[in-house]
This record gives C-alpha cells, sequence and structure tokens, in this order.
C-alpha cells in the first residue's frame, strides 16, 4: 500500500511543478504583449530619480519596450544592490492605452545605524556662515540625535550651541513617534538690533536660551499628520535685574501632503498657567504646492504668521534669509523682527542632466502689530543639485541693483 502511494505522489509532484512552471511561462508571455509606457522609481519618473548614469540608462531604455519580467527583476536586483537598499519590487500598472503599461519600482531603504548629516550649510554674502552638523544613531526602533550649529539664517539672533534628540517610532505600528528634545543656545545681536531695542520696545536681549521639549506625532492617515507637546524655554537675560525668564509653551501642528501640496500649520502658546514670564499665541501657516511636466517644475510657496501678547525675540518672525526675500538684508526689513508676516515665492525649475537651473520671484511684507507695513520683491536664479544650492538674488530696491550671493547645502 505505501509504495502505491509513494508511486503515486513520485508522478504527481512532476506534473504539479511542470504545471505551475506553464503557468509561469503563459504569464511571462503574456506580459510580452505589452508595451512599457513609463519607468518610475519609487513613483519618481526615472529620467527624475537619483541613480547612477549606467541603472538610470538601462532603467530609460525599458520605456518603448515589450515588457520582459526576467529583464524587470535582474533590474531590481541592480537597484537594490547599488543603492543598498533592503527590497526593490517591480510593480505592473495599466497604461494609457489597452495595450500598454506602467512599470514602477518600489523600494525600501535600509535602517542606518549610525549616519553624520549636514542639513543646512550656507554662506550668506551679506549676511555670513550658517552651518549645522548632526549625528544620529538607530537601535530597535529608537534614535537619538546630536547635532552642533551656529546659525545666522532663521532667527532675530545668531545662535551657536547643540542640541539632542530622542525618537521612539515603533508605537501603534509606526504610527505614533514620541519624542524629547534639548536645546541649549548662545546668542549674538546685530548691533543694529541694539540700537533699536528701547525700553518702551518691551523686548529683552539674552544671552543664552535652553529648551527642553516632549513631543508626540501622530500619522491619522497617510497624507495627514497631528502633533502636540510642551516647551519648557528659559532665556538668561542681559539685564541682570531680569535674570532667567521662563518662555513655557504649548505646542501643536497639523501636516497633510499629497497631490502635489504640502500645507503646515504650527501653535505655539506661552502660559503664564506653565510658569512662564511670557503671555503670548503664534501661528504660523504655510501652503506649497509643485506640478511637474517633462523636465519643468513650478512651485508656489506661500506662508503667513502672526505674534499676539508678549513673546520673546525668538518667536518674532523675519524677512530676508535664505529661503525668504531671497537677497534683503533682514536687519533693513526690520532689525527688530515683526509680529506680522506673509510672504510669497514662485519658482520655475527645469532640469539640466542630475541638476536643476530655477529662476524664482519672491514678494513679502513684515510688520509689528499697530505698525504699518510695506511690500518688498526680490528676483533671482540659481542653480540645485540635490542638496547643493547656488543662487543669485536681486533685491528690489528704488535706485539700486545690488547682487547677493549664496551658496551651500540646504534640505
Amino acid at each position: 500500500m505505501f509504495g502505491v502511494l509513494a508511486a503515486f505522489l513520485l508522478f504527481c509532484l512532476p506534473v504539479f511543478a511542470g504545471q505551475e512552471f506553464l503557468r509561469e511561462a503563459a504569464e511571462t508571455n503574456v506580459n510580452q504583449r505589452y508595451l512599457i509606457e513609463s519607468v518610475s522609481v519609487a513613483g519618481v519618473e526615472v529620467h527624475q530619480a537619483k541613480l547612477p548614469s549606467s541603472l538610470r540608462q538601462r532603467l530609460g531604455a525599458l520605456i518603448g519596450a515589450r515588457c520582459d519580467m526576467a529583464l524587470l527583476d535582474d533590474l531590481a536586483t541592480q537597484l537594490r544592490r547599488e543603492l543598498h537598499l533592503r527590497t526593490a519590487t517591480e510593480k505592473l500598472t495599466k497604461g494609457s492605452q489597452p495595450d500598454r503599461i506602467r512599470v514602477n519600482f518600489d523600494v525600501v531603504p535600509k535602517e542606518r545605524q549610525f549616519e553624520v548629516a549636514v542639513p543646512k550649510f550656507l554662506y550668506h554674502s551679506s549676511q555670513g556662515w550658517t552651518g549645522e552638523v548632526d549625528a544620529t544613531t538607530r537601535f530597535a526602533g529608537n534614535s537619538f540625535r546630536m547635532g552642533v550649529v551656529s546659525n545666522g539664517d532663521d532667527l532675530t539672533e545668531r545662535f551657536t550651541g547643540y542640541s539632542t534628540r530622542y525618537e521612539n517610532t515603533q508605537l501603534a505600528n509606526g504610527r505614533l513617534h514620541l519624542g524629547l528634545g534639548f536645546e541649549n543656545f548662545h546668542e549674538q545681536w546685530n548691533p543694529s538690533t541694539r540700537a533699536a531695542v528701547t525700553p518702551e520696545s518691551g523686548l529683552d536681549l539674552y544671552r543664552a536660551r535652553r529648551n527642553v521639549a516632549p513631543e508626540a506625532t501622530f500619522a491619522v492617515s497617510k497624507n495627514l499628520t497631528l502633533s502636540g507637546g510642551l516647551s519648557f524655554e528659559a532665556t538668561e537675560s542681559e539685564n541682570r535685574l531680569l535674570g532667567n525668564r521662563a518662555a513655557n509653551a504649548i505646542t501643536a501642528g497639523a501636516r497633510w501632503v499629497g497631490r502635489g501640496l504640502d500645507f503646515r500649520y504650527t501653535l505655539r502658546a506661552g502660559l503664564r498657567s506653565l510658569g512662564s514670564d511670557y503671555g503670548y499665541t503664534r501661528h504660523n501657516l504655510t501652503a506649497r504646492y509643485e506640478v511637474k511636466a517633462g523636465r519643468h517644475t513650478a512651485t508656489e510657496e506661500f506662508q503667513t504668521g502672526t505674534v499676539s501678547g508678549d513673546a520673546p525675540f525668538f518667536e518674532r518672525f523675519i524677512l530676508g534669509s535664505s529661503s525668504t526675500l531671497r537677497g534683503w538684508n533682514r536687519y533693513a526689513v526690520d532689525p527688530l523682527g515683526g509680529t506680522r508676516m506673509a510672504h510669497n515665492s514662485l519658482t520655475w525649475g527645469y532640469q539640466i542632466g542630475e541638476g536643476t537651473v530655477e529662476t524664482f520671484y519672491d514678494t513679502g511684507t513684515l510688520w509689528t502689530s499697530g505698525g504699518t507695513s510695506k511690500i518688498r520683491h526680490s528676483v533671482g536664479a540659481g542653480f540645485r543639485q540635490g542638496i547643493f544650492v547656488l543662487t543669485v538674488a536681486f533685491p528690489v530696491v528704488e535706485g539700486r541693483v545690488t547682487p547677493v550671493f549664496m551658496a551651500g547645502m540646504n534640505y
């Protein structure tokens, strides 16, 4: 009896294996009927993807050719090997016509255990250098980052020091991130800012500030992310009579990304109930829209913000940086910053090789509540490749045109 059963199994297994082979062969032959209409990597068209030139050429050669599953598997393996990915898998979808298909390679990068990055390193010909270096280590869904910074681009003052941040990214199936940040900075003030501060302004110059900020971020959906937390910030005043002052606040934010739109809103509210010496509310909204057509890219970015109440210097808005009213000197716009701000930037880019040539037009206004506002403009051009940026900007000022150069790395 057992001998008969064994003989039966020996007969059937090759038959089943042969049927599986025939099924795979039939599927391959069916796919070969289709022409490949487009090729993308992680949703980015192959001619725009950041790839080695030889690999981009092989992928580009697929467009207009018959679908060959063996070749696609080979290219997926090459992608995974050359880009050091965890996985790379080809996905086929319907094309614009019945006999055409689109190919997209889904990729999952490997998690780096240790990484050193330079998120910002810029030179501004009228405002000097800004630099930041971060080191991050990751382990079992946790990350720890430490960075050093000297930043003369983002605030009224230049701040120099270090920051650290711990984050857990594995809660609620990766949808909930819990973080704790710490910052310790020393401040340097421009002479025009010092000259503009008067007792009537109610503003306090401080020589140092420190911040401890716990935060939770939750991904509601693929497009929507919400965040909330606390900020326990303290400033060391240059006025010995004031000493240390607390700027404790609640923080909240929302971000929606999809269909070319990136919408962000942040709120900071200094509360005396948290022991803050400042009572204020700060709203900031940014909307960025980008559309691509072939090698052309058009981008519009609008941002606006308001500060009400008694707020410290670091909560005030500025215009005249590497991203707003490019070419303007922020201290010529307002040496104290402002409590009201609106800014819009239009950018057109054309891809050449692995870089993009850009032209832009910035317009914005900055003022303090109860004061008058003045709209300012700037135009310019630049070149961007990856995070490297080279820009020449021309602030539109009556009676003179003075070009301002900016170069460096900026995420």
